[in-house]
């Protein structure tokens, strides 16, 4: 039967990190005019999909002030300096605790700041299109990763997920079931201060 109604997918932003190697919260850089989190957060509700869910862990009484009321669910990763594996596992579970019958579910990071809501959308589109995969995720440079899209039957180990490497022992382990979708800009490391001022500088050429 010809499906009638788009897929149900929900987010997750992920945004519970130290921001240690920057020297201050990366997600409270300013960026165009806003902080990266809220730049990330508008992409996020420019698009179809709901719930979002933002996971806070380290600096969160700084990063909780840029949300407005409702537009987003809050999920607080107390085990964040475990690395980003649990707060994969936190974002999903609030997503799911929001909305049990979700089919699939994106995960994205505060520090991408090319990604918009179209790559969202086309993301879903080239899902639905492939009925036997298990997601799409982005590819640059030589490696596959965020922003990505699982289908449901990956929830279980997204939700066992602890650790440093976050989703990347999923996407090693499925690759050949997941659609690459090329993203050069997502390989843009947010990570120093240097890497900021040369991204700002890029920016402004």
């Amino acid at each position: 039967m010809k499906r009638t109604a788009p897929l149900t997918a929900g987010i997750v932003l992920l945004a519970a990190g130290a921001s240690t190697r920057m020297g201050q919260p990366k997600q409270l850089l300013r960026y165009r005019g806003r902080s990266l989190i809220r730049h990330a957060l508008e992409l996020a509700l420019a698009g179809p999909f709901r719930p979002l869910v933002v996971v806070l862990g380290a600096h969160a009484a700084q990063i909780e002030p840029e949300l407005k009321p409702g537009e987003a669910l809050l999920a607080y990763n107390h085990d964040w300096q475990s690395g980003m594996g649990s707060s994969v596992a936190a974002g999903l579970g609030a997503l799911l605790q929001a909305e049990p019958e979700l089919e699939a579910a994106f995960f994205i990071l505060v520090d991408q700041p090319y990604l918009d809501a179209a790559r969202l959308e086309d993301m879903a589109r080239r899902l639905e299109a492939a009925p036997e995969m298990l997601g799409v995720v982005s590819a640059y440079g030589h490696s596959l990763g965020v922003p990505a899209l699982f289908r449901k039957t990956l929830f279980p180990e997204l939700l066992a997920l602890n650790g440093q490497p976050g989703a990347k022992p999923l996407i090693l382990k499925y690759r050949n079931r997941l659609v690459p979708l090329p993203f050069p800009q997502g390989q843009f490391d947010l990570d120093t201060p240097g890497d900021w001022q040369a991204f700002l500088e890029k920016e402004e050429d």
